[in-house]
């Protein structure tokens, strides 16, 4: 088919869907809504993802690291109780020691401890650590200082704090040089910590205290185990490989049977991203399937509607077969309009997606992207919807009888 052609069968077609514009505007209400569903879905998808690799870089969780978790199990499941510590610092020099680990950075966490000032009180995550902790995580200072080796080796009860600490304990005032009880053990505060914000669980990370190891495990949880260390490794090092040997030298070290499961967790930015993804991408499916159901009404409604239109213009029909057109002709004629009614819906869709996307960003607090994939998305299923359900009620008015149409 020519371009002349085709531009003035568009043209014809343009004039027909404006003749029969209330059932235009009916066949692509309900791709309106379907077109939109898909659309603020897709985004919330590349949203959630977005935002989870953000907050990985935010926290210094890159690709340069991987996290060892005391207790075995998974990512979202221990064994042996979620309080059950496995790894000590024996445990840290000993990776240490692998080719290619940069640092180890051991870390003592204890949820929900008591600190006050004053007569202000909280409750807090308190992270019992070395010098190592804050640029391992590039973790800036916002004021003050982190604690150094000299205070971890003399076990100095000094404290670095979250932006949430010191909201809530100190009203605004700088605490440095302040005096905090944790525990009922004073502390001397000698920094605060940059503002970090959520976590991908939604959990504020600053709300914390962050004191010498060395100092926790003496004075508050009287534990020489710990709850985690961070290895960091060289930029050319294979981090697959180091994984492999580094959990290899774990199940030496604590002694397990070769059928016995890992009494630790090593988790890795690539399996945290995965699991997030996956779990992303399934309630993504779920809500795709529901729009999917609205697209397919949608459809229905496009045929039975357009095969109420073929009835109606059986003499436009018989008319532009008796000045020449084929069958071929109407057919794609009818095709054109209803690709071309499914397309002006779906464009409308995708402006009403990224309307309530905006809205469900601003409203929720749920993270929503733009992507080029989401409008060649939303597009190609108005095109689809068009052509599968255009298929039929273009067939029917090719195959008219001419003269029967004419009477």
């Amino acid at each position: 088919m020519s371009l002349s052609r085709f531009l003035r069968m568009a043209a014809e077609g343009a004039r027909s869907l404006w003749d029969i514009r209330l059932y235009a505007f009916l066949m692509m209400a309900g791709l309106i809504i379907g077109i939109a569903a898909v659309t603020v879905i897709y985004e919330m998808g590349e949203g959630v993802r977005a935002r989870v690799q953000g907050l990985m870089e935010n926290m210094g969780f890159g690709a340069d690291a991987f996290y060892v978790r005391s207790g075995g199990g998974s990512l979202g499941f221990r064994h042996g109780g979620q309080g059950r510590l496995t790894l000590t610092l024996e445990d840290a020099d000993a990776l240490k020691r692998l080719v290619g680990v940069t640092l180890v950075t051991p870390h003592q966490n204890i949820r929900n401890k008591k600190v006050s000032h004053g007569g202000a009180h909280t409750s807090v995550r308190l992270i019992g650590t070395t010098p190592d902790y804050a640029p391992a995580r590039r973790w800036d200072m916002q004021s003050g200082r982190f604690f150094t080796q000299e205070d971890l080796a003399t076990r100095q009860r000094v404290a670095v704090l979250g932006n949430t600490t010191v909201k809530e304990l100190f009203a605004g005032q700088s605490p440095l040089g302040r005096t905090i009880k944790v525990g009922g053990v004073p502390f001397t505060v000698v920094g605060v910590l940059a503002p970090k914000g959520v976590s991908h669980r939604g959990g504020d990370r600053d709300d914390r205290v962050m004191v010498p190891l060395s100092t926790a495990q003496r004075r508050i949880s009287g534990e020489d185990k710990v709850s985690g260390l961070r290895v960091n490794v060289a930029d050319d090092a294979d981090k697959e490989a180091l994984v492999a040997e580094a959990q290899a030298l774990l199940r030496q070290r604590h002694r397990l049977a070769p059928e016995a499961p890992d009494d630790f967790t090593i988790i890795t930015p690539e399996a945290l991203l995965e699991m997030i993804t996956r779990q992303s991408r399934a309630m993504v499916f779920m809500l795709t399937v529901i729009s999917g159901v609205s697209l397919l009404v949608a459809g229905i409604v496009i045929m039975n509607i357009m095969l109420v239109t073929v009835s109606e213009r059986a003499r436009e029909i018989g008319v532009r077969r008796a000045l020449g057109a084929r069958r071929r002709d109407i057919m794609a004629q009818f095709l054109l309009e209803a690709v071309v009614i499914a397309l002006v819906g779906g464009a409308c869709g995708l402006v009403l997606g990224l309307i309530l996307a905006r809205g469900v960003t601003w409203g929720l607090d749920m993270p929503t992207a733009l992507s080029a994939k989401g409008f060649v998305v939303s597009f190609a299923f108005s095109a689809a919807v068009g052509l599968i359900f255009g298929l039929w009620p273009a067939r029917r008015a090719a195959l008219l009888p001419p003269l029967e149409t004419l009477r």
